[in-house]
């Protein structure tokens, strides 16, 4: 079967060719629908620019310290402070009594707490946007493994009349094409980005201040303006990302479907009408097809037949010439397959890389 198309496709006469291109009267029709959800990822470059400055924030936390008062019998003051003394020199109602040394016997005493904690705006400003991203993200990834598939239709008609040797010939070509689109680069580069981000912001949940705030008063708009969130570079992008999540539209995707007709190039049709010129010939009865000899016998026998008919026979000299054609065939054989297959590959991938551009058209 190979065989048979190299031979045809090494047998074909440009000239003829041409003659029938220029005389044929084709029409290339493509119809393309492509089914296809528009997602917005912007969002994740904007994410991306800030994950950096929340990383900061996490790992330096602003807190500050609180204070506690309490006065206190003698018997519950676990520690005397600086604060302490000076409440009690001013407070002579704690004073229980003054002995002969003139010690003093306090009756209540002032206890002061003092704790550092990361109870502040800023930070539960930073914790509540982390939620956020967190709920966003979430988001993001059900709306992708809905829109994993593109799913796309093509319908291709060609028709052609054109008159060879005094015969009229019509030819009419569909052909139906469907892909339904796996995972592409692109989208596997998108889901692998969020990923990672998706990562990082689930590992800010275990830092300590995060832990610490969990529970706390969550922030909402709008967000203070703060002197740490007006001027620190990190709450500056933090509270950018804030904003950009507030004005991001949550509209489930849209599926967009675009049909479009495109007439082919000349040298479409002419690919196609090329097909066109070879079934012609394949039933051109006026032409000798040699190849309907099945087998070596039958091949032979037809030359001997055609030659025996002819004056001068010379068995000498035909079995010289037989001999001779029969060694240039065999060093030939190579080459010629090689030059047929080169010819065919050519044909075959430049046609491809046409219909390819063209194709790219309606993607």
């Amino acid at each position: 079967m190979l065989k048979n198309i190299f031979d045809v496709m090494n047998n074909i006469n440009s000239n003829e060719l041409d003659i029938f291109l220029s005389s044929t009267n084709a029409n290339y029709l493509c119809i393309s629908d492509i089914k296809e959800t528009k997602i917005d990822y912007s969002w994740l470059d904007v994410l991306e620019d800030t994950l950096d400055n929340i990383d900061n924030i996490v790992r330096n936390p602003k807190t500050y310290l609180i204070q506690e008062e309490d006065v206190l019998n003698v018997e519950q003051t676990k520690k005397i402070s600086q604060e302490t003394i000076k409440h009690l020199a001013s407070h002579s109602g704690n004073i229980q009594s003054i002995d002969e040394n003139e010690e003093v016997v306090p009756k209540k005493l002032l206890n002061v707490y003092k704790e550092d904690t990361a109870d502040l705006y800023e930070n539960r400003f930073i914790y509540t946007l982390i939620l956020r991203l967190e709920n966003f993200i979430n988001r993001q990834l059900d709306i992708l493994e809905l829109t994993s598939n593109k799913e796309i239709k093509r319908k291709v008609s060609y028709k052609a009349n054109t008159v060879l040797k005094n015969k009229k010939i019509n030819i009419e070509l569909k052909m139906d094409e469907e892909e339904n689109q796996t995972l592409d680069e692109s989208f596997l580069n998108y889901k692998d980005r969020i990923l990672y981000c998706y990562e990082i912001i689930c590992s800010f949940k275990q830092a300590r201040i995060i832990k610490e705030l969990v529970g706390c008063s969550l922030v909402s708009n709008p967000i203070r303006k703060t002197n740490l969130i007006l001027r620190h570079p990190d709450f500056q992008k933090a509270n950018i990302l804030w904003q950009y999540l507030d004005n991001f539209e949550y509209n489930d995707p849209k599926t967009v479907t675009v049909s479009r007709n495109i007439d082919s190039s000349k040298e479409v049709k002419d690919e196609f009408s090329l097909s066109y010129f070879i079934d012609c010939n394949a039933i051109d009865d006026s032409k000798e097809n040699f190849l309907k000899y099945k087998n070596f016998d039958e091949k032979l026998k037809k030359l001997l037949n055609e030659y025996v008919y002819e004056d001068n026979q010379n068995m000498d000299e035909f079995t010289l010439k037989v001999n001779d054609y029969y060694n240039e065939a065999l060093n030939n054989k190579n080459d010629r397959i090689n030059n047929i297959i080169k010819i065919y590959d050519d044909f075959i991938k430049n046609h491809y890389n046409k219909i390819d551009s063209l194709y790219k058209i309606f993607e």
